[in-house]
């Protein structure tokens, strides 16, 4: 189950030394004093907020009086409520907390510093239980209802007042978390482990005796905390935080997700929920669409109340989906800390681009993306003859849109319903009236939760009063399918009809180069009716004769002859392995990307970048241009940055390579991938082509080679000879030297070998400023304080600790300061200080000493 991107929760914790400090003042006594704190960690236990209504007073003189109350229900359906129950009150101002601020699953799953535990049960079975137990109670006479009225009470800390015969209904329901630390003691002279739970390290003795359920919860069976947790993605989470902190977010991730099946003890078999964090905002019909009183316009033929895709069912366009992730995805599922880095959410987008091109699917994958209901409406549903009319539409449809929030609406060709009208004044009363109300609705709708998405083909077409800014914040091309695009249409239209098995759709791919999404929908068609009159499945041959009699419905919009390079890189004929995903035609870094490594830097450009741009030069003197280099160093040391650095100091293309491309179970396969590596290299010429972990490809093999390896390291020798000539510089990345086969170090294959050693005092304060450059830090900051407890950092340390520094300020609202940098500098360690090779280097050759400044 993947972890949900952030949580509810009714309190934020104190920090951990707080608690460290309180509980070193308890004496537990079990371990005659001798006892140690092991272990501290935050638990997040799940609980269902229930606001319900009854009335008091029934059948009393002076009449009933109406009155609200909240129950907290145990989210384990673990028969918890009670204990659970004393919380309640606490719960009426909730602190939304992102899931990657905190270290779930550092050390096993399920048990780390911090756990989040699993909802078990349906935000619906939550929200009818205790109807259910008023019906049951009901149904009870005599001591029977007086027993199970007393349970009820206890159970669900119901009102002193409550009478279950005056219960009315559930208003709401809401997932929220209790946080708790839950110490773990362990003694030097025994197995035995006691826990302690708590909330407040202030609080008193009672608080303690209140919090110790769930330390005995945990107690009786330790594994429950890895039973309901969270498996956890280390990388992920770590990934979500860089792109989070880079991106100003206070969220990454997908839609939250508290679903699970049951577990506990009632109800085992139910099924899972979707995780929204409250429901019964309105009362959708059967369908789950709502249709707003006094509104004429049907919101069923409008509302698609959960929208079964999403961005994977998009096939390529990468940069159109990052876009959109960036700049509404991220935003909307995290507005609040976006607003307090002072980045609005976007209430309106424009997307625009040639017909046919996917504009309406993009659109619905977006609303399925960030889990909201997709309102679909075309010129159609709103224009009409009779004046007024249209402006009335107009309103209706905005209604319906409040009424199914959270919801993107999307108005396809817009330009349809308001158009430009290129200066012409003479629109009539009732067109004037459309756009006014259209303007109005889109004003007003910035504070509801509903997301407008336009479509156009040329944004000009659209009345500038409605595209103006403050109307759609964004203006997203949705251009013709790129290739990765292309194949999965394909896929997708050609699914469910008989295929041949040897079907190749990679030459179909490249001869649609500018052809829109419905051209190769209309040719998939083509293609099965020829197979068809066959009585043969859809071969290669039938697609072929297809695009031969298909022309591209967008031919006045783009030249299919500058999409033969998709995104600029090229892809070799006869090439399997894919050059969009190895290929990087712009690195977008260079040496003022990399802190520090002064003199690394400046041998490279004496060895590297001036043999290459002035090669004539070098030739002149007979001085051949570097045909290889080897950068060696510890784990996490930057040698990728560099070499992508490097790439972008060249302004060369960046091919980067890791075993997995490369090595095979396959006989031959392996020396086939390394000749068309080299072939996509050279048709992306100048490049840098760059091995990452190459040991992994071509290792020092003491014990002898397979006739496979034997062929992948002749094959790379072949190619290494002749890179130079064809404008490819090879590096290659390694730990250590001598684990690289020694035919591939010798000379003339690498002929410059260079160290990257972990950074200097120097380039660790280049590093951090690099790292924190974008965002706001305060003016003042002793980095020689900051600096100096970080040597033997690896360059990957120095980076978490910046966004470390930065996770805390977002936390209090302000620029990185001191002490946000020095608490990170104590929260982190350096990932070499514990390298298992670390001895081993040490007493290579020609490496630095890791515990030394240089």
């Amino acid at each position: 189950m993947s972890l949900p991107p952030y949580v509810y929760s009714d309190r934020r914790l104190a920090d951990a030394d707080a608690v460290r400090a309180t509980l070193g003042r308890r004496d537990l006594t079990k371990f005659g004093g001798d006892e140690r704190l092991e272990r501290l960690h935050r638990v997040f236990y799940p609980v269902f907020r229930v606001e319900y209504e009854y009335e008091t007073g029934r059948g009393k003189l002076f009449g009933t009086d109406t009155k609200r109350a909240v129950a907290l229900l145990d989210g384990l359906w673990d028969d918890n409520d009670e204990p659970l129950s004393q919380y309640a009150d606490g719960t009426d101002d909730v602190v939304r907390r992102a899931t990657a601020d905190y270290d779930f699953g550092t050390d096993h799953p399920g048990l780390g510093r911090s756990v989040l535990l699993q909802f078990q049960v349906p935000t619906a079975e939550a929200e009818s239980l205790l109807p259910r137990r008023i019906t049951e109670y009901r149904e009870q006479s005599g001591d029977a209802a007086s027993v199970f009225h007393r349970k009820l009470r206890e159970s669900y800390g119901l009102p002193a007042d409550f009478d279950p015969e005056g219960f009315e209904e559930v208003l709401d329901v809401q997932r929220l978390y209790l946080p708790f630390w839950l110490a773990e003691y362990h003694s030097p002279h025994s197995d035995d482990v006691v826990m302690l739970s708590l909330r407040d390290p202030d609080q008193d003795e009672a608080a303690f005796r209140r919090d110790a359920w769930l330390a005995e919860f945990v107690s009786d069976d330790p594994r429950r905390l890895a039973e309901y947790g969270y498996e956890v993605d280390r990388d992920r989470i770590e990934r979500d935080i860089r792109e989070r902190i880079d991106d100003g977010d206070g969220d990454e991730g997908d839609a939250a997700d508290g679903s699970g099946g049951a577990r506990g003890g009632r109800d085992r078999d139910r099924p899972a929920d979707d995780g929204a964090p409250t429901i019964n905002r309105e009362s959708p019909g059967e369908d789950g669409v709502v249709q707003p009183d006094g509104v004429d316009m049907e919101a069923e033929g409008l509302v698609e109340p959960s929208p079964e895709r999403s961005f994977a069912d998009v096939g390529g366009m990468s940069g159109l989906k990052e876009t959109l992730n960036h700049k509404v995805v991220r935003p909307l599922e995290d507005p609040e800390a976006f607003e307090e880095y002072g980045i609005g959410v976007v209430n309106g987008v424009l997307l625009h681009g040639p017909p046919g091109c996917g504009k309406t699917h993009v659109a619905g994958a977006l609303a399925g993306e960030v889990d909201r209901a997709f309102v679909e409406v075309s010129p159609a549903d709103v224009t009409s003859k009779y004046m007024g009319e249209p402006a009335q539409k107009v309103e209706e449809l905005f209604a319906i849109a409040r009424a199914n929030a959270p919801c993107v609406l999307f108005i396809d060709e817009i330009d349809g319903i308001a158009g430009s009208r290129d200066g012409d004044s003479n629109m009539n009363s009732s067109e004037q009236q459309l756009v006014n109300q259209l303007l109005t609705e889109l004003e007003g709708i910035a504070d509801e939760d509903v997301v407008v998405v336009a479509a156009t083909n040329l944004v000009e077409d659209v009345d500038d009063a409605i595209r103006r800014s403050g109307r759609f914040d964004e203006r997203v091309e949705v251009p013709p399918p790129d290739a990765a695009a292309r194949r999965e249409i394909l896929r997708i239209h050609l699914a469910g009809r008989p295929t041949a098995e040897d079907l190749d759709l990679e030459p179909i791919v490249e001869a649609t180069g500018g052809h829109a999404a419905s051209d190769l929908e209309l040719l998939a068609e083509d293609a099965a009716r020829k197979a068809l009159r066959e009585d043969a499945p859809i071969g290669t041959d039938h697609l072929r004769r297809a695009v031969e009699e298909t022309e591209t419905s967008i031919e006045d919009w783009v030249d299919p002859a500058e999409l033969a390079g998709e995104d600029g890189v090229v892809q070799p004929e006869g090439v399997d392995l894919r050059a969009n995903s190895l290929v990087d035609p712009d690195p977008s870094r260079d040496f003022d990307d990399v802190g520090g490594m002064g003199d690394l830097k400046e041998r490279l450009r004496e060895t590297v970048i001036e043999p290459v741009a002035n090669a004539e030069t070098y030739e002149e003197y007979g001085i051949d241009v570097l045909s290889g280099l080897l950068l060696y160093g510890p784990p996490g040391c930057g040698k990728t940055h560099l070499a992508g650095a490097l790439a972008g100091e060249l302004g060369h293309s960046f091919v980067e390579v890791s075993p997995a491309d490369v090595t095979s179970k396959w006989m031959g396969e392996p020396a086939q991938n390394v000749k068309e590596l080299f072939e996509v290299a050279r048709a992306n010429a100048p490049c840098i082509l760059f091995f990452d972990e190459i040991d992994g490809i071509a290792g020092s093999r003491r014990g002898g080679m397979n006739t496979s390896e034997q062929q992948l390291v002749n094959q790379l020798l072949t190619e290494l000879e002749g890179a130079a000539e064809d404008d490819v510089v090879v590096v290659g990345a390694t730990n250590f030297v001598e684990d690289v086969d020694s035919a591939i170090r010798r000379s003339g294959r690498f002929d410059e070998r260079v160290e990257v050693p972990p950074p200097d005092a120097e380039a660790r304060r280049q590093i951090l400023e690099l790292h924190l450059r974008d965002r706001p830090v305060a003016d003042e900051v002793d980095w020689d304080a900051v600096v100096d407890p970080t040597a033997g950092y690896a360059a990957s340390d120095l980076e978490l600790l910046a966004e470390d520094a930065a996770r805390n300020a977002l936390r209090d609202g302000s620029p990185v300061e001191q002490d946000h940098l020095e608490a990170a500098v104590w929260e982190t360690q350096s990932s070499i200080a514990n390298w298992d090779g670390r001895d081993r280097y040490a007493t290579a050759d020609g490496t630095s000493d890791l515990g030394a400044e240089r």
